[in-house]
């Protein structure tokens, strides 16, 4: 019995980690994406005059 529980217990955490591990990976992906917006917006009007 006392096996299972340390068992479950390394689950939930190692299942609590993943989770935050996911949501750290989507914040930093979600800043990227934003920055490459704002970047392709800034260098626009240079494309558009030709330099």
């Amino acid at each position: 019995m006392e096996y299972k529980s340390k068992h479950s217990s390394i689950l939930g955490l190692f299942m609590v980690l993943a989770a935050i591990a996911a949501g750290v990976a989507a914040i930093v992906y979600a800043c990227m994406i934003h920055r490459r917006h704002v970047d392709d917006e800034k260098w626009r009007d240079y494309d558009e005059c030709g330099l």
